[in-house]
């Protein structure tokens, strides 16, 4: 077993007396710093250090402001969060630290290991291997066209770009993703099969699972069945998407409506949170909350970009587009107007609604929008 990274275990003694011996004695170069929980971490204990296994209790201040310390020592340590009793309050307060990776208190020292080389093999890849960006997909509320924008927006900057390139679309919507469908694919393999193979994911499993859709776009579809959400370990879905990213040139990602720790995760590292809504209070009020759920774990204002679809300017219309960005606090990039049945079509029989017609106004939306991002096509690794 080989660890990409130097790490240091800094916990209370208790804590520690029980990942001694056996198969931790397998772990080269790690330093074990035994402390109680109040106890100040000094620049020496870090020395050297490129991932922190370390005791926080969110419910102790002392302990968050450790972290944080940590965190303004070594910004770009890597550190696991060994808890105690992780939920979701607990988990947006080590967001908001900049920690997505967490084991349980008290250690078992099989799950610490496999914890500690799943993030040791993520340093490793992203220090050999250019990542590709990320955006992560989010709909204001349901039906609002996400996963439709989602998938033109992959084959327009596909097609716009000055080079060949590789898009990959990841279907988290775990229980209703419906991407293959859009695609015309079949999802008998399906990101099911990369969440159960633990330690035997790589890239040759994303290459075999990830289906070709068209011409440079290749999709990781949701599975056929219910998946319940509490099931996803964060850890493993984050190390599906480094392998993704290392393997293309720009992934998107099509979020569940219900947010969890690990949708939280993902949205956190993308690059890019494009939410898409619609003019209507509805819409505006629950695109709201999930800015004021973005500040409170620590993804900024300035990541996210508000795309507005369905978009009308008629009399009737009381929200104009200016309003939705003064609502959000965020930048309005694109309209796309409303169809009038070409895309329906489309959707229905499994196609781009560029092949029924170029001159569509949603296509020609999508146009527009893939313009904001015509960087990330023309400066990707390929």
């Amino acid at each position: 077993m080989s660890i990409a990274a130097k790490t240091a275990v800094v916990a209370d003694e208790s804590w520690i007396k029980g990942i001694t011996g056996g198969s931790w004695d397998f772990i080269p170069g790690a330093s074990l710093v035994p402390i109680t929980a109040n106890e100040n971490i000094e620049r020496e204990h870090l020395r050297d250090v490129e991932l922190l296994v370390l005791e926080v209790d969110a419910h102790v201040p002392a302990t968050l402001d450790r972290l944080a310390s940590v965190k303004r020592m070594q910004p770009d340590m890597e550190v696991i969060a060994a808890v105690k009793n992780a939920d979701l309050k607990v988990m947006r307060s080590l967001l908001r630290h900049g920690v997505s990776d967490v084991v349980k208190l008290p250690f078992e020292a099989d799950e610490l290991i496999a914890e500690i080389c799943s993030v040791g093999a993520r340093l490793a890849e992203s220090r050999d291997v250019p990542l590709a960006p990320t955006i992560s997909f989010v709909s204001a509320l349901g039906r609002s066209g996400s996963t439709c924008i989602l998938h033109h927006l992959a084959d327009t900057l596909v097609h716009d770009s000055d080079h060949p390139i590789r898009c990959c679309l990841i279907d988290l919507d775990l229980q209703a993703g419906h991407l293959a469908a859009h695609a015309g694919i079949d999802n008998s393999r399906s990101i099911l099969s990369l969440l159960e193979a633990d330690e035997r994911l790589d890239q040759d499993m994303i290459r075999n699972v990830a289906t070709k859709a068209s011409d440079g776009v290749y999709i990781l579809p949701a599975p056929k069945q219910i998946l319940p959400l509490e099931q996803v370990d964060t850890d493993q879905l984050l190390r599906i998407v480094a392998l993704a990213r290392a393997e293309f040139d720009i992934v998107l990602i099509d979020m569940p409506s219900a947010w969890t720790t690990w949708s939280l995760s993902i949205a956190a590292e993308s690059q890019t949170v494009l939410m898409v809504t619609e003019q209507t209070l509805d819409h505006l009020r629950q695109a709201r909350r999930y800015m004021d759920l973005f500040r409170e774990v620590g993804i900024p204002a300035s990541k996210v970009r508000i795309v507005v679809n369905r978009s009308t300017r008629t009399r009737a219309r009381t929200i104009s587009t200016q309003d939705v960005a003064d609502t959000l606090g965020a930048e309005v990039i694109c309209e796309i107007k409303e169809d009038r049945g070409e895309l329906v079509q489309a959707v229905d029989e499994g196609k781009l609604v560029t092949e029924l017609s170029r001159r569509n106004v949603f296509a020609q939306g999508i146009e527009d929008l893939a313009d904001s991002f015509a960087d990330l096509a023309n400066e990707s690794r390929s």
